[in-house]
This record gives structure tokens, sequence and C-alpha cells, in this order.
């Protein structure tokens, strides 16, 4: 008994110093890894540049708008969202744009929602409700001031 003790802790021993293989056994345990995580930057790196691209091109937008001396009509607000379009290189998916003009009433201590236009499918514009859902990420106005919020909407 004590011979075969012997020999198996001797095997084990020459087993755990061998070193035959190890660099295969090693590649097939790391590389399904190292490619998955590859793939994952360039898939990370995609949707931020998307994001990026599509955040600069609603700044661009909104600085247009808060420009413009003459009334937004429809026709207006079609160009600015291909404008939006060719600025967001968002050729595969469907964008949205809602353009809303919103004054602060001091009498009433509100938001008021002076008008709202959209362009795109499948998108509102915005309520008087919905406008108190967001009103407290807009920034503190006097009596009768006005902004212009621009809401892109783009799918990645």
């Amino acid at each position: 008994m004590s011979m075969t003790l012997k020999l198996l802790k001797a095997r084990l021993r020459a087993f755990a110093s061998d070193t035959k293989g190890s660099i295969a056994v090693e590649t097939a345990i790391i590389l399904p890894m190292l490619i998955w995580t590859y793939a994952a930057l360039f898939i990370f790196f995609d949707a931020y540049r998307a994001r990026s691209t599509t955040e600069k091109a609603a700044f661009t937008i909104s600085d247009v708008l808060s420009r413009e001396t003459q009334s937004i009509d429809a026709a207006y607000l079609s160009n600015v969202h291909t404008l939006f379009d060719f600025l967001a290189a968002q050729s595969d998916t469907e964008t949205k744009l809602r353009v809303s003009l919103i004054s602060w009433d001091i009498a009433t201590q509100t938001y008021e929602l002076e008008w709202s236009k959209t362009d795109g499918q499948d998108i509102d514009a915005l309520s008087q409700g919905s406008l108190n859902d967001v009103s407290d990420k807009f920034p503190i106005m006097s009596d009768g001031e006005s902004l212009i919020l621009v809401q892109t909407f783009s799918t990645y």
C-alpha cells in the first residue's frame, strides 16, 4: 500500500511540474475572451461615436433655431430635420425632431408652453402635462423670458 501511495505521489509531482502543452491550453482558454474584448471595443467605440455625433448635431440645430428671426413653419422644421439627419449621419435609422417654445410666467410661477412642433413619425407635440415632467431641468428664468427646447430622437 505504501509503495502504491509513493508511486501516486511521485506521478502527481511529475504531472504538476510538467509544462508540456500549457501554451496550447492557455491559448484555448484566453483566445475567446480576447476576441470578445476586441469586438466589444469596436462596438462600444461606435456607440460612443454615434451618440457624440448625434448630440453635436442637436446642438447645431438648437443654435440654428435660436438665431432664427422669422417664424418657424412646417417646411422650415422639415428642412431643419433634414439638416439634422445629414449632420448626425444616421442614414439607416429614423430620427425625430420636436421643437417647443417655453416661457416663464412669474404670476403663476410655472413654465408655459407657447407652441410645440414636430417632424418625424410617431412623435407627439409637447403638452403642458409632459412639460411639467421635464421642467426641473430648465434654467431659472425671469418674467416673460422664453427658451427653445429642441428634442431629437435617434435609435442606435
